[in-house]
Protein backbone atom coordinates (compact mmCIF):
# COMPACT_ATOMS: atom_id res chain seq x y z
CA UNK A 1 0.00 0.00 0.00
CA UNK A 2 1.61 3.48 -1.19
CA UNK A 3 1.46 6.16 1.94
CA UNK A 4 1.53 9.43 1.42
CA UNK A 5 4.86 11.52 2.82
CA UNK A 6 5.04 15.21 1.98
CA UNK A 7 8.30 15.83 3.36
CA UNK A 8 9.84 13.21 0.57
CA UNK A 9 7.42 14.12 -2.36
CA UNK A 10 8.40 16.74 -5.27
CA UNK A 11 5.64 19.83 -5.56
CA UNK A 12 4.34 17.69 -9.14
CA UNK A 13 3.83 14.58 -6.86
CA UNK A 14 2.16 16.38 -4.55
CA UNK A 15 -0.36 17.66 -7.28
CA UNK A 16 -1.15 14.44 -8.21
CA UNK A 17 -1.79 12.94 -4.78
CA UNK A 18 -4.49 15.78 -4.23
CA UNK A 19 -5.63 16.03 -7.00
CA UNK A 20 -6.96 12.68 -7.10
CA UNK A 21 -7.88 12.73 -3.54
CA UNK A 22 -10.42 15.63 -4.68
CA UNK A 23 -12.67 12.88 -6.94
CA UNK A 24 -12.21 10.52 -4.81
CA UNK A 25 -13.30 12.99 -1.59
CA UNK A 26 -16.42 13.79 -3.38
CA UNK A 27 -17.85 9.79 -4.86
CA UNK A 28 -16.56 8.58 -1.17
CA UNK A 29 -18.79 11.63 0.70
CA UNK A 30 -21.38 11.39 -1.81
CA UNK A 31 -21.21 15.56 -2.23
CA UNK A 32 -22.61 15.22 -5.54
CA UNK A 33 -25.69 13.73 -7.57
CA UNK A 34 -24.45 11.12 -9.55
CA UNK A 35 -25.63 13.50 -12.87
CA UNK A 36 -23.86 16.16 -11.34
CA UNK A 37 -20.64 13.96 -10.52
CA UNK A 38 -20.13 12.95 -14.26
CA UNK A 39 -20.44 16.22 -15.39
CA UNK A 40 -17.50 17.84 -12.76
CA UNK A 41 -15.10 14.95 -13.98
CA UNK A 42 -16.61 16.16 -17.71
CA UNK A 43 -15.83 19.81 -17.10
CA UNK A 44 -12.92 19.81 -14.71
CA UNK A 45 -9.97 18.66 -17.44
CA UNK A 46 -10.51 21.74 -19.71
CA UNK A 47 -11.51 24.26 -16.97
CA UNK A 48 -7.82 23.09 -15.42
CA UNK A 49 -6.08 22.93 -19.42
CA UNK A 50 -7.81 26.63 -19.30
CA UNK A 51 -7.02 28.17 -16.14
CA UNK A 52 -2.81 26.61 -17.09
CA UNK A 53 -2.25 28.14 -19.81
CA UNK A 54 -3.06 31.56 -18.53
CA UNK A 55 -0.50 30.93 -15.76
CA UNK A 56 1.88 28.58 -17.71
CA UNK A 57 4.45 31.77 -18.20
CA UNK A 58 4.80 31.79 -14.43
CA UNK A 59 6.89 28.64 -14.19
CA UNK A 60 10.56 29.57 -14.06
CA UNK A 61 12.41 26.57 -12.43
CA UNK A 62 11.31 22.79 -11.80
CA UNK A 63 9.72 23.15 -8.90
CA UNK A 64 7.17 25.62 -9.75
CA UNK A 65 4.57 23.53 -12.13
CA UNK A 66 3.78 21.71 -9.65
CA UNK A 67 3.09 24.47 -7.27
CA UNK A 68 1.67 26.19 -10.04
CA UNK A 69 -0.62 23.08 -10.95
CA UNK A 70 -1.81 23.11 -7.32
CA UNK A 71 -2.82 26.58 -7.16
CA UNK A 72 -4.59 25.76 -10.74
CA UNK A 73 -6.53 22.54 -9.02
CA UNK A 74 -7.98 25.13 -6.06
CA UNK A 75 -9.30 27.79 -8.78
CA UNK A 76 -10.24 25.01 -11.14
CA UNK A 77 -12.54 22.83 -8.88
CA UNK A 78 -13.94 25.80 -7.30
CA UNK A 79 -15.63 27.07 -11.13
CA UNK A 80 -16.31 23.17 -11.73
CA UNK A 81 -18.17 23.48 -8.56
CA UNK A 82 -19.95 27.30 -9.64
CA UNK A 83 -20.50 25.54 -13.02
CA UNK A 84 -22.83 23.13 -11.45
CA UNK A 85 -25.20 26.04 -9.99
CA UNK A 86 -23.98 25.52 -6.51
CA UNK A 87 -23.80 29.08 -4.44
CA UNK A 88 -20.32 30.86 -4.15
CA UNK A 89 -20.26 30.08 -0.10
CA UNK A 90 -21.49 26.30 -1.03
CA UNK A 91 -19.03 26.12 -3.94
CA UNK A 92 -15.73 27.55 -1.50
CA UNK A 93 -16.59 25.17 1.37
CA UNK A 94 -16.60 22.00 -1.04
CA UNK A 95 -13.89 22.89 -2.24
CA UNK A 96 -11.98 23.48 1.01
CA UNK A 97 -13.25 20.16 1.66
CA UNK A 98 -12.22 18.75 -1.33
CA UNK A 99 -8.45 19.71 -1.31
CA UNK A 100 -7.64 19.61 2.32
CA UNK A 101 -9.51 17.28 4.19
CA UNK A 102 -7.84 13.71 2.05
CA UNK A 103 -4.55 14.36 2.87
CA UNK A 104 -5.22 16.36 6.28
CA UNK A 105 -4.91 13.47 8.80
CA UNK A 106 -2.42 11.57 7.05
CA UNK A 107 0.19 15.01 7.65
CA UNK A 108 -1.08 15.30 10.75
CA UNK A 109 0.16 11.69 11.43
CA UNK A 110 3.33 11.62 9.85
CA UNK A 111 4.48 15.34 11.48
CA UNK A 112 3.75 13.74 15.06
CA UNK A 113 5.67 10.87 14.45
CA UNK A 114 8.56 12.32 13.76
CA UNK A 115 8.28 15.11 16.48
CA UNK A 116 7.97 12.44 18.89
CA UNK A 117 10.78 10.48 18.04
CA UNK A 118 12.80 13.36 17.60
CA UNK A 119 15.50 14.25 20.29
CA UNK A 120 15.11 17.88 19.90
CA UNK A 121 11.33 18.67 18.05
CA UNK A 122 11.99 22.36 17.95
CA UNK A 123 15.21 21.77 15.59
CA UNK A 124 13.60 19.44 13.76
CA UNK A 125 10.69 21.06 12.49
CA UNK A 126 12.33 24.12 12.17
CA UNK A 127 15.22 21.91 9.88
CA UNK A 128 12.38 20.70 8.09
CA UNK A 129 10.78 24.21 7.32
CA UNK A 130 14.08 25.35 6.21
CA UNK A 131 14.39 22.19 3.75
CA UNK A 132 11.04 22.58 2.12
CA UNK A 133 11.82 26.33 1.25
CA UNK A 134 14.64 26.01 -0.79
CA UNK A 135 13.61 22.27 -1.71
CA UNK A 136 9.97 22.10 -2.30
CA UNK A 137 9.04 25.84 -3.33
CA UNK A 138 12.12 27.47 -4.04
CA UNK A 139 12.90 30.51 -5.39
CA UNK A 140 9.80 31.64 -7.52
CA UNK A 141 9.01 32.21 -3.38
CA UNK A 142 10.86 35.36 -1.29
CA UNK A 143 11.56 33.88 2.32
CA UNK A 144 12.91 36.14 4.81
CA UNK A 145 14.24 34.95 7.97
CA UNK A 146 13.80 37.38 10.79
CA UNK A 147 14.72 35.59 13.74
CA UNK A 148 16.87 32.02 13.46
CA UNK A 149 18.39 31.17 16.53
CA UNK A 150 18.16 28.16 19.21
CA UNK A 151 14.92 29.60 20.80
CA UNK A 152 13.15 30.98 17.57
CA UNK A 153 12.62 30.93 13.96
CA UNK A 154 10.76 33.61 12.81
CA UNK A 155 10.02 33.24 8.61
CA UNK A 156 8.67 36.24 6.32
CA UNK A 157 7.24 34.83 3.06
CA UNK A 158 7.21 38.48 1.02
CA UNK A 159 6.53 36.50 -2.27
CA UNK A 160 4.37 33.58 -3.08
CA UNK A 161 3.75 31.81 -6.25
CA UNK A 162 -0.20 30.58 -5.28
CA UNK A 163 -0.78 34.39 -4.54
CA UNK A 164 0.60 35.21 -8.02
CA UNK A 165 -1.40 32.43 -9.97
CA UNK A 166 -4.60 32.70 -8.11
CA UNK A 167 -4.09 36.94 -9.11
CA UNK A 168 -3.67 36.17 -12.71
CA UNK A 169 -6.49 33.82 -12.89
CA UNK A 170 -8.72 36.35 -10.26
CA UNK A 171 -9.60 33.35 -8.19
CA UNK A 172 -8.10 35.61 -4.84
CA UNK A 173 -11.10 34.30 -3.08
CA UNK A 174 -10.06 30.75 -2.82
CA UNK A 175 -6.27 31.79 -1.42
CA UNK A 176 -7.71 30.71 2.68
CA UNK A 177 -8.00 27.07 0.71
CA UNK A 178 -4.35 27.12 -0.20
CA UNK A 179 -3.05 28.03 3.04
CA UNK A 180 -5.16 25.52 4.60
CA UNK A 181 -3.03 22.88 3.39
CA UNK A 182 -0.59 23.77 6.54
CA UNK A 183 -2.80 22.73 9.28
CA UNK A 184 -2.23 19.75 8.53
CA UNK A 185 1.37 20.11 9.93
CA UNK A 186 0.41 22.27 12.29
CA UNK A 187 -1.58 20.16 13.82
CA UNK A 188 1.06 18.02 14.38
CA UNK A 189 2.78 20.10 16.91
CA UNK A 190 1.55 19.47 20.55
CA UNK A 191 3.13 22.13 22.07
CA UNK A 192 2.93 20.48 25.43
CA UNK A 193 4.82 17.29 24.32
CA UNK A 194 6.90 18.88 21.47
CA UNK A 195 8.07 21.53 23.42
CA UNK A 196 7.10 24.30 20.59
CA UNK A 197 5.08 26.83 20.12
CA UNK A 198 3.86 27.79 16.34
CA UNK A 199 1.88 31.20 15.22
CA UNK A 200 1.11 31.78 11.75
CA UNK A 201 -0.28 35.96 12.78
CA UNK A 202 -0.92 36.37 9.36
CA UNK A 203 -1.39 35.02 5.23
CA UNK A 204 -1.73 35.84 1.74
CA UNK A 205 -5.23 35.60 2.37
CA UNK A 206 -5.39 38.28 4.83
CA UNK A 207 -2.45 40.26 4.75
CA UNK A 208 0.18 41.42 2.70
CA UNK A 209 2.80 38.56 3.72
CA UNK A 210 2.57 35.25 5.10
CA UNK A 211 4.34 34.92 8.48
CA UNK A 212 5.46 31.99 10.70
CA UNK A 213 6.70 31.57 13.94
CA UNK A 214 8.44 28.53 15.68
CA UNK A 215 9.43 28.99 19.16
CA UNK A 216 10.97 27.49 21.90
CA UNK A 217 8.50 26.68 24.87
CA UNK A 218 10.39 27.28 28.19
CA UNK A 219 10.72 23.80 30.24
CA UNK A 220 8.87 25.16 33.63
CA UNK A 221 6.24 26.34 31.28
CA UNK A 222 5.60 22.81 29.85
CA UNK A 223 5.78 21.32 33.58
CA UNK A 224 3.25 23.88 34.78
CA UNK A 225 0.85 22.75 31.95
CA UNK A 226 2.07 18.82 32.11
CA UNK A 227 0.41 19.15 36.30
CA UNK A 228 -2.81 21.26 35.15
Amino acid sequence: METYNENTLSPLECFGWIEKGVFDYIQQNSLLRKADYDLFKEIYPSTFAKNFKKVQYLIKNDLDEGNIRFAVLVASVFECFLTLNIPEDESLELTDSCINQPMYPLIVEGTRAVLDTAENPFATIVSIAKQREEHYFGGSFDFERLIDTDFGYVLHIKKCLFHEVLTVLERNEVQYICCKMDLGWIDGIIPQKHGVQFARPTTFATGHTCQMWFSLREKSEQRVESRE
